[in-house]
């Protein structure tokens, strides 16, 4: 049987293979690619929010960590410390800060920072929050020039530059026990602080920056006068003695006053002193109070007696009224002759006299109304200001019987005719009759003795002198009942003096007493002072335990099951 099987196709030659190029890149690398670009947004994110860099310099790094202390303005954190250094001087520590974006605007050469750790002081405790959170840097933003770098401040301003008000000066001679942070009243309401004092350029006083806050500053007009009221005043009256204190504060701590005079009157112009405006600072209210009358004319007398007791700043007085002081004294020696005289000058406020047209409104008119007056007797005399301290002052007063004199005007100022004085008049009476005395004949003046004798035991023998004697000795028996009859009446008077006394002497008792409790009572707080410090300290050690156990925990949770690795 024939064999028949299919004959075999020859082999066939495969297809030629297409080869197709893929166009772009494998979907392999569009990882990488993604995390490039995730990658370069977050660092221009990154980079288009960090703020500017700064450096803060500061005595002492006490409580200042990097990456950790903020910079804090209203409790809202705008920076962060990247970096404590000490200065290449070792004077001082440099901090350098990285602010938030936005910074910048108020970044400039006003702006103040200091660090924020509690503080215990005269106005009480602050800071007590950092105790938990722990110290940071406050801010305070000014004005100027955009700068980058900063001098920090030791202690916190008093003062911020967002609060309303407006800030003086004053000019003083001596402090007063004044300081930055002293309280300012205004009818026994504090409106504003003392921020600082400096002493002048030639070093001969000194000026207060104070700050008024808003409202009151409002008050403060052109013609407002300030005084120290530190300590305590106490004042001698007809009612008695009188203590007054304007506060345990402004005891404590020294304080200033102020008025307006005419405040809402209808002189007032309702216009408050320009920012920056100076005022004198006078010493007490007295003192105050007689600066209302600001024009002064300077007159000249010369004195030819003692004038011990004078001294600048000596009352001037017309019968009793003061109207000017004493501002200088010298003396005046003739080489020739050997005469001394004593040229005084002193200051009459002309806003005080009244010569029937008003009072004089200029140097002219003043003098002119003082030559008017002294052709009609008006002379300056030396009198006892004071008995029991012997101070003198000059008074002014007429003597029509004076010999006619007129303002010489010659010198450096207007001269005022002077008057001898009353004691000095009395002095020279007596050295004259001593000097009559010593140069008589003795045996003349022994005979007129005798004869004066014998005149006198004639005289007495008459009947004249015995009626005389009689009348006499009636007139002291009636003298004797009016001085019992007034004894018995004045009986009441004198024991309510005494009384008075008695009162007075207490209050003085009282008032030193009240002084010495308040003496302990302010040293009793030094130790209390003392262990608030301390606790301070100690509250602050405990803060920063628990902040770093905080900052283990959080970089090692696991410690609370397995407990701290070695």
């Amino acid at each position: 049987m024939d064999d028949q099987r299919p004959i075999p196709e020859p082999p066939r030659e495969p297809p030629t293979p297409v080869i197709r190029r893929r166009r772009g890149l494998p979907l392999v690398w569009l990882v990488p690619l993604v995390a490039a670009l995730i990658g370069g947004w977050l660092a221009w994110r990154t980079l288009s929010e960090r703020g500017p860099s700064i450096t803060i310099t500061f005595d002492t790094a006490e409580g200042l960590d990097p990456g950790k202390t903020k910079v804090r303005y209203r409790d809202v954190d705008v920076g962060t410390v990247q970096g404590v250094e000490v200065s290449p001087d070792l004077s001082s520590v440099v901090v350098t800060v990285r602010m938030v974006k936005g910074a910048t605007g108020y970044l400039n050469q006003g702006t103040r920072f200091w660090v924020v750790r509690p503080r215990l002081g005269f106005g009480g405790v602050s800071g007590l929050g950092t105790l938990v959170s722990g110290a940071y840097i406050g801010i305070d933003p000014g004005q100027g020039d955009r700068v980058s770098e900063f001098r920090g401040l030791e202690e916190p301003p008093l003062i911020r530059s967002s609060s309303p008000g407006r800030r003086f000066s004053l000019n003083a001679d001596r402090l007063g026990g004044l300081g930055p942070g002293s309280p300012i009243y205004y009818r026994g309401i504090q409106v504003g602080e003392v921020v600082g004092y400096e002493f002048t350029k030639d070093w001969q006083a000194l000026t207060l920056p104070v700050f008024i806050h808003a409202p009151y500053d409002s008050i403060v007009r052109p013609n407002t006068r300030f005084w120290n009221a530190s300590g305590v005043s106490v004042s001698v009256g007809a009612g008695g003695p009188t203590v007054s204190v304007e506060s345990l504060q402004a005891l404590a701590t020294g304080g200033l006053s102020f008025e307006t005079p005419g405040l809402g009157g209808p002189q007032d112009d309702g216009k408050a002193a320009d920012e920056g405006t100076n005022f004198p600072l006078y010493e007490n209210r007295n003192a105050a109070n007689e600066a209302r009358y600001t024009r002064r004319i300077p007159f000249l007398v010369h004195f030819d007696g003692s004038v011990r007791g004078l001294h600048p700043g000596s009352s001037v007085e017309f019968r009793g009224i003061k109207i000017g002081e004493v501002t200088d004294i010298r003396l005046d020696v003739d080489p020739q002759t050997g005469a001394a005289r004593i040229p005084v000058t002193m200051n009459l406020e002309p806003e005080r006299l009244d010569t029937g047209q008003g009072a004089p409104t200029d140097a002219e008119s003043s003098y002119a109304a003082m030559r008017v007056m002294v052709e009609q007797g008006l002379r300056a005399q030396l009198s006892t200001g004071n008995l029991l301290t012997g101070e003198l002052i000059v008074t002014l007063d007429f003597f029509p019987e004076a010999p006619k004199a007129t303002l010489e005007s010659g010198g450096p100022y207007p001269e005022l005719p002077s008057r001898r004085n009353v004691f000095d008049t009395a002095t020279k009476t007596a050295t004259d009759l001593m000097e009559e005395l010593a140069r008589a004949p003795i045996a003349e003046t022994v005979s007129d003795l005798r004869s004066t004798i014998q005149k006198a035991g004639a005289l007495l023998g008459s009947p004249e002198v015995a009626q005389s004697l009689g009348s006499l000795s009636r007139s002291l028996g009636e003298l004797e009942k009016t001085t019992q009859a007034l004894g018995n009446e004045g009986a009441p008077t004198i024991r309510a003096l005494r009384e008075v006394a008695e009162n007075t002497s207490k209050l003085v008792e009282q008032a030193q007493k009240t002084l010495s409790t308040t003496g302990e009572v302010v040293a009793s707080t030094k130790p209390v002072a003392y262990d608030l410090q301390g606790l301070v300290r100690e509250l602050t050690a405990t803060a920063r335990s628990i902040r770093g156990l905080t900052d283990y925990l959080e970089r090692h949770p696991e410690a609370l099951i397995r407990g701290k690795r070695g």
